[in-house]
């Protein structure tokens, strides 16, 4: 009996290490937005010096989906794509008084790699690295409708998941995907 169990568990760790794709659903906080981030500090500044103010801010975060498929020559590194989509809204006042709102919707893609660290079946401790491109659409009351397209990218330092075949999984770094992000990823 004691044979069959052992024989048993390394049929379930090998069915797990045989597991090469994966798919994962995320919610991030702190998107990093730079390019746009930057210009907005500007525009507001300016808009300032003629008496408008934004507030009310409605931030969205960055929800995204990716798929890594690991590879039998490079066993630590996994190659694969992430989308993520965000939004930020805000109110425009003109002597405290709203008279408008504007709002930016992103829609990023990025090729990603990532590098397994510690690899087990039930823990994994990685790194990962998306660069792309993020497509912005730009409306706002009183101006024209705008849209731009600008390079971004996803530096995850530290990321965790946890589980079998449906993991859970937690990362930290910057980028277009947050500062902080979380989900669930399935294997097979």
């Amino acid at each position: 009996m004691v044979l069959a169990a052992l024989m048993a568990t390394m049929t379930v760790n090998a069915q797990n290490e045989d597991l090469k794709n994966e798919i994962g659903v995320s919610y991030g906080l702190g998107v990093s937005l730079i390019g746009d981030g930057l210009g907005n500090g500007l525009g507001n500044a300016i808009g300032g010096l003629a008496g408008y103010k934004y507030d009310n801010d409605k931030q969205f975060g960055s929800l995204s989906v990716e798929y890594f498929r690991h590879l039998n020559e490079l066993p630590k590194l996994a190659f694969g794509a992430i989308f993520s989509y965000s939004h930020y809204g805000e109110d425009e006042l003109k002597d405290g008084v709203k008279v408008g709102d504007r709002s930016r919707n992103y829609f990023t893609l990025m090729p990603a790699v990532k590098c397994n660290w510690i690899n087990k079946n039930n823990f994994a401790l990685y790194s990962k690295l998306g660069l792309g491109a993020t497509y912005m659409t730009y409306k706002a009351t009183g101006s024209d409708n705008d849209s731009k397209v600008y390079f971004m990218c996803q530096v995850s330092a530290i990321g965790v998941e946890f589980g079998s075949k449906l993991r859970g999984f937690f990362e930290v770094g910057g980028g277009e995907q947050g500062i902080i992000l979380g989900g669930i990823k399935y294997k097979f």
